[in-house]
């Protein structure tokens, strides 16, 4: 692969996440060979421009205090001999430029446009800075989300309003033949484009839609499109992406090595089998083995840390650590097996004895089936024919209820399809413990890490126990069934649960309020319910 390349990805608005992935020399150890880091367009001060865009000493000492990390980090990679770029969004500008600017830069809407041609000309001199002063390689762009929580005195909004799809398909033409212009033929340096998007008929996911922009867009060998290995986002029970190994561009393959949809490696978590070889609930089975000889795929970009919000929040590294082992070096050899990897891991970096390593690769497969089937709800989700976005009653470090459920009953109920879900919540639990069991069996001479991967497989028994019992209050509840006995069940489970977060090594507990919902409202509001209508004595 001519770029192998890994991004710490910070959740949006915390502190920067202290990982040894942000280490050049880890990196290179894997066979990386580009370290991407995030947002170092925020630290241009268009000083070009002949204006002070940071006027204050508040945004002054922001501007001082991030460029020091930046650009330590960068110099950092470069002296160990790596390719930097960076990831950031577009489009993101200084408040005190869009302000004194906004006529010239900005819509009817009060929009950054990519029509108007200020809006060019400032990322002129962003491109000519970010190459020159700090010597970037290449920069990966995003447009399908903004984010502004890590930088108090900027603003900005997508460079593609999403809405009328011929639209945005114009604007998508416009911008990169833009970006083109000025990254790839003035600077000579690499442009990946992310298509990333939620939608199953848009950029990312819809194969005629990809078609539709970029043959429209002059390839140019530095012009390179991002695409996720999945149609949507890194789920389970979606299909393997369209869009990978078509059209007339080069391509990289995105892969996330701590889902954030999946625990974050709070609990045993292994991908990399169904992500090379192919998940075994899609039809095709279709993995990376499939495409990685095609002339389109040049890269691979991996999220070591990182994706989503909030927690769990890790103390052990190990999970992310093997399944960044595993597709680095993948990407430097695919004529190598995934168990063939897997096992020298197991190996070399534990010192596991070939029988036990083999014991480790079986239930490491079995976590694959395990956090399908209960993270997911396959019989709905099947239902949705691999286009649509799978029920995520779970995510990041939350718990839903049925204001998250309530559609996905609506379609189990009146299908009979209720029973089905409850005993694909009760096949998850009864892998995840005898996964708990098989770890517990192995001779792992690290003490520590021991240690942590057995009670990574612990916490996993008692997540996935205390979801089961959620589950069958979610099915009673809808029915307006008495749940007093299940909620007194529910509160042991819950204490036993959250006693994980005294052991050695823990990892932080999920919780009962869910993101992005109207006050926080999740689990917490249907166990609120049920207490206060469905537990007479």
């Amino acid at each position: 692969m001519e770029l192998i390349m890994d991004m710490v990805h910070d959740n949006p608005g915390e502190a920067r996440t202290k990982t040894v992935f942000r280490q050049p020399e880890t990196l290179l150890k894997l066979g990386y060979n580009t370290q991407i880091i995030k947002n170092i367009s925020t630290i241009v001060d268009f000083s070009a421009m002949g204006e002070d865009f940071f006027p204050t000493p508040e945004s002054k000492q922001w501007l001082q205090t991030m460029t020091d990390v930046l650009v330590g980090e960068l110099t950092r990679a470069k002296a160990a001999g790596m390719m930097v770029m960076s990831h950031i969004d577009l489009f993101v500008l200084p408040k005190a430029m869009v302000d004194a600017y906004a006529d010239a830069l900005c819509d009817e809407n009060g929009k950054i446009s990519v029509w108007k041609e200020k809006t060019k000309e400032v990322h002129r001199v962003m491109l000519d800075e970010l190459f020159g002063k700090f010597g970037l390689d290449g920069l990966i762009i995003r447009v399908g989300e903004t984010y502004l929580h890590d930088t108090p005195f900027h603003t900005g909004n997508g460079a593609v309003p999403y809405g009328d799809i011929p639209q945005e398909k114009e604007a998508f033409v416009e911008l990169l033949n833009f970006l083109r212009e000025e990254v790839c033929q003035k600077h000579g340096k690499y442009l990946i484009f992310r298509t990333w998007d939620c939608k199953p008929d848009r950029f990312h996911a819809d194969d005629s839609y990809y078609l539709d922009v970029t043959d429209r867009i002059a390839p140019h060998e530095k012009l390179i499109f991002s695409i996720k290995h999945t149609a949507l986002d890194f789920w389970r029970n979606v299909r393997f992406n369209p869009c990978l190994t078509i059209g007339k561009h080069r391509q990289v393959v995105e892969v996330q090595c701590q889902r954030e949809y999946e625990g974050k490696c709070a609990y045993p978590s292994y991908v990399m089998d169904g992500i090379i070889n192919g998940f075994p609930e899609n039809a095709l089975k279709k993995g990376l083995k499939d495409i990685m000889d095609d002339p389109h795929i040049c890269g691979i970009y991996t999220w070591s840390r990182g994706g989503g919000w909030f927690g769990p929040y890790i103390q052990n590294e190990f999970w992310c650590e093997l399944n960044t082992y595993v597709i680095s070096a993948y990407a430097c050899d695919h004529s190598r097996t995934e168990e063939e990897i897997f096992l020298e891991f197991a190996q070399n970096r534990m010192q596991l004895t070939p029988e036990d390593a083999k014991k480790f690769h079986t239930l490491c497969q079995k976590v694959q089936s395990a956090v399908l089937h209960g993270r997911y709800i396959t019989a709905y989700d099947r239902s949705l024919n691999e286009r649509r976005m799978p029920s995520l009653w779970t995510r990041d470090d939350r718990i839903g209820g049925l204001r998250q459920l309530n559609k996905v009953f609506d379609y189990l109920e009146p299908n009979g399809l209720v029973e089905e879900a409850l005993a694909e919540k009760e096949l998850a639990l009864t892998e995840w413990e005898e996964i708990a069991a098989g770890l517990n069996a192995l001779h792992i001479p690290d003490p520590v890490l021991g240690e942590f991967i057995r009670n990574s497989g612990e916490y996993a028994v008692r997540l996935y126990r205390l979801g089961l019992c959620c589950f069958r209050i979610f099915a009673k509840c809808r029915k307006l069934q008495n749940v007093r006995k299940l909620l007194l069940q529910y509160d042991r489970l819950w204490a036993e649960y959250k006693e994980l977060e005294g052991f050695p090594q823990a990892s932080s507990s999920y919780c009962d309020q869910y993101i992005f919902s109207p006050d926080n409202l999740g689990l917490n509001e249907t166990i609120a319910y049920c207490r206060q209508h469905l537990a007479d004595e």
